[in-house]
Order: structure tokens, then C-alpha cells, then sequence
């Protein structure tokens, strides 16, 4: 079973898209994942950014961008969320999670992209049942995220240290997906 680490934030469009990628991954049983919850801005507010002028302008075009690439393997439709949050919380419930990670990951990601939710808020966090946090583990991730060379989300790394950022790792987990089928 090969195994990939993926760095991915879940205010992130294109991480969403790797997010389902991964599902279609772990169904096929030839990966092991381990997805690093990180933030690709931390310079957004803890109380989230609002999403209006330039700023939806801009998520608008990556939402469809999804749509288009992910036409040929998971359909994704995501929604303009009214609030970018900051992740830094969510990143730490997340590497919190033992037994159901990956659920807590598709919760976080849906929330964000489907139904409009501000997972930088705990009462959110604490509504998607992402109870625990650990603070140092998320750091760490963080910080191993931040020394990778160009760092950019999503990023996948390879069993043999290849790194694929960005638009190249969402076209080689829809490669290994379609492989995988």
C-alpha cells in the first residue's frame, strides 16, 4: 500500500477538490493518506474575513475552476462561502481526530463549501462535532508545510518525496484515482 501525506486547508477550494480525490483513493484500498490540516493564509482574522468585492471576485472564479476540473471524476459544486475563515482552530481539531478523521475532513470541507459555515468560530467547531484540539501537532504540520519549497495548497508528497503542489497535485490524485478505479 503506497502512502501519501497531503497538506490541505479547508478555506481552500482546490484543497476541497483534493479532499475528494482522496475519497475516491481510499476507496480503491492502494493508499494510505495522511492529510495535514494547515493554513495556506494565516493572516486572515481569527474572526474570519468577510467574503465581498475582490475577494468573492476571486473565490467566484476558483469555484468554478473546481466545477470545471472536477467534471470528469468527483463533480464537485461548491458555493462562494459569506465568510473565509481562519483554519488554525479547525487544523487543530483535526489533528486531534483519531478513529474518524477522515469524517471529521469531509464534515470541515462541507462545511465551508456547501453550507456556508465559519469553522473558525468553536461553536461551529463544536456543532460538527470536532471536540478535541491539539495545538502541537497542527503546529507542526504547519511549520513542515512552510519549509516545503513553494509551499502552495493542496500539496501532496510522495513516498519518494516527490512533491506535486497546487494544480499539479490535483492532477496526479485524479491520475492515481483514475488508476485506482
Amino acid at each position: 500500500m503506497s502512502r501519501l501525506t497531503i497538506y490541505g486547508d479547508f478555506n481552500c477550494p482546490f484543497s476541497a477538490l483534493a479532499s475528494a480525490r482522496v475519497d475516491v483513493l481510499l476507496s480503491g484500498g492502494a493508499y494510505a493518506i495522511e492529510w495535514r490540516a494547515i493554513q495556506h493564509d494565516t493572516a486572515i482574522p481569527a474572526i474570519g474575513q468577510t467574503v465581498e468585492g475582490d475577494l468573492a471576485a476571486a473565490l467566484a472564479l476558483e469555484v468554478a475552476t473546481i466545477g470545471d476540473l472536477s467534471e470528469q471524476d468527483v463533480r464537485l459544486h461548491l458555493v462562494v462561502p459569506p465568510v473565509r475563515p481562519n483554519t488554525a482552530a479547525a487544523s487543530a481539531a483535526f489533528a486531534a481526530a483519531l478513529d474518524d478523521a477522515d469524517q471529521l475532513r469531509r464534515r470541515l470541507f462541507a462545511a465551508v463549501w456547501a453550507e456556508g459555515r465559519n469553522i473558525g468560530d468553536p461553536a461551529e467547531l463544536d456543532r460538527l462535532d470536532a471536540l478535541g484540539r491539539d495545538d502541537a501537532i497542527a503546529r507542526r504540520w504547519q511549520r513542515e508545510f512552510e519549509t516545503l519549497p513553494r509551499p502552495i495548497t493542496p500539496t501532496v508528497v510522495s513516498p519518494d518525496g516527490y512533491v506535486s503542489r497546487g494544480l499539479g497535485a490535483l492532477a496526479r490524485l485524479a491520475d492515481l484515482a483514475a488508476v485506482s478505479r
